[in-house]
């Protein structure tokens, strides 16, 4: 079966990328989604490789996946609900409907600060222990069974806001907070509130916050850890103080009815959840979560991510819980969506697929669109062997992350370097590195007549064919 809304060659293109990102990393099953605004409104959905490696069972496209931090937009648009009602306003303090941060330091910090990670609090580390107890690797000892152990987790930690300069701290107990002040506000659990005013009106049928729903569906995942390169079956996290920071269950199919239902509206055959003057306010760049080695920035808002993109911005959210990883991104002019999901924690991540299968929808390739894939393919290019003039020197070079390991051998001796990388173009990678004198250095690798020549201090070494 094929992306039945798409072009032949597109179709081929995406499933191709697919499969052979599947099998690269060793992920076990996933599956895409796509929304395609471009003539007939449609979604259409795939499933690569296999839910459950025991039984060799495929994936498909309502493949019920953890979805992790994809749940924040869900937060945040039913706080925008909330303050569309009357109920609250994003300038409030978070002092007014609870505690646990009435006495950090500063200026009392507000709702606004927490759906878009500014309020200059660091992370706690509160949702690695309640998820990681679940998957059965730790975690256990941390008092953060009860909303009481929460809330004193969270005092515990206000000397360590930063309030001398803007920050952007990607907090997970802030959305904790906006999920106990929904509750306070509406009289009912978050998941339930989710779930009537959210999922179901926009016919996301198949997601869920509710373990026991979940265990009892034959169409889940089930969860894998990479542990020395094999997929290991793990738990699974169903701790409910997690739920607003990252506890929804969703297949793709149903990302991407939010996606339609959020950016696309009744044309796209559904209904808006929150108004055009409540996406404007979620939509607008506040934060900068980080920025990409070539400089782009990717940008935070209120519970949603966004980054300048195909000379668009896609708009949307990535999120793990170690046995599963899923990513959305909406491109706001082109009108086009797409939402992955997979069993475990791969290297490249949905959301770095997700971007390039955004790519090959117009007929671009990763390399040339998406900053990971750029840089990735280039590393790739430049590892090795090099040797100097008849061999009087050598190297070796070697991907670590981001970045490569240099060991430059000689007569009298050799160095090893860690360079970072700081600039890419058609025939030139550019690094920099310090030495272990304090000395900072320029590293390039020129290409040029089907050679790879290394430039490090006096050395020009050339790539061992």
């Amino acid at each position: 079966m094929t992306f039945d809304n798409l072009s032949n060659n597109r179709s081929t293109a995406v499933e191709t990328f697919i499969a052979d990102w599947l099998t690269q990393h060793r992920i076990p099953g996933a599956a895409v989604a796509i929304v395609d605004a471009d003539g007939d409104p449609s979604v259409s959905a795939e499933g690569f490789g296999a839910r459950t490696l025991e039984t060799n069972t495929p994936v498909t496209a309502d493949t019920l996946f953890g979805v992790g931090s994809c749940t924040k937009p869900f937060t945040a648009t039913a706080i925008m609900q909330l303050v569309e009602a009357g109920d609250l306003a994003v300038d409030d303090p978070v002092s007014e409907y609870l505690p646990h941060l009435a006495d950090a330091p500063g200026d009392l910090i507000t709702i606004e600060e927490l759906l878009t990670h500014t309020s200059g609090m660091p992370s706690d580390g509160a949702a690695g222990p309640l998820i990681t107890r679940w998957l059965g690797v730790g975690g256990g000892e941390i008092p953060l069974s009860s909303e009481a152990d929460f809330r004193r987790h969270v005092q515990g930690s206000t000397d360590r806001r930063v309030t001398d300069r803007d920050t952007f701290f990607y907090y997970n107990s802030g959305y904790i907070m906006l999920g106990q002040i929904i509750e306070q506000i509406t009289g009912q659990d978050f998941s339930t509130y989710v779930e009537e005013e959210i999922l179901a009106p926009l016919g996301m049928d198949r997601a869920t916050f509710d373990q026991d729903a979940f265990e009892a569906d034959s169409n889940r995942m089930t969860p894998y850890m990479k542990q020395e390169g094999a997929s290991t079956e793990a738990g699974f996290p169903f701790d409910p103080l997690i739920h607003p920071a990252g506890g929804l269950i969703a297949s793709v199919r149903d990302l991407a009815k939010y996606m339609q239902g959020v950016f696309g509206g009744t044309a796209l055959g559904a209904d808006r959840v929150v108004t055009a003057k409540s996406l404007e306010m979620m939509t607008k760049h506040v934060g900068s979560l980080s920025a990409y080695f070539d400089g782009q920035d990717l940008g935070y808002g209120y519970g949603f991510m966004m980054q300048e993109f195909l000379d668009d911005r896609w708009i949307g959210h990535g999120g793990s819980i170690g046995v599963s990883t899923a990513w959305f991104g909406y491109l706001e002019d082109a009108d086009v969506g797409v939402a992955v999901a997979c069993t475990t924690s791969p290297e490249t991540r949905p959301m770095d697929a997700g971007m390039a299968v955004m790519g090959l929808l117009q007929d671009k390739t990763p390399e040339t669109v998406q900053p990971h894939y750029r840089l990735m393919s280039t590393l790739e290019a430049v590892t090795g062997k090099y040797a100097g003039y008849r061999n009087t020197m050598g190297a070796s070079v070697e991907r670590v992350g981001g970045g490569l390991k240099i060991e430059v051998d000689g007569a009298v001796g050799g160095q090893e370097l860690l360079l970072t990388p700081t600039r890419i173009e058609d025939d030139l990678l550019v690094c920099t590195t310090v030495t272990a004198a304090g000395m900072e250095r320029e590293i390039r690798f020129e290409f040029g007549d089907g050679n790879v020549d290394l430039f490090v201090g006096r050395l020009r070494l050339r790539h061992a064919a």
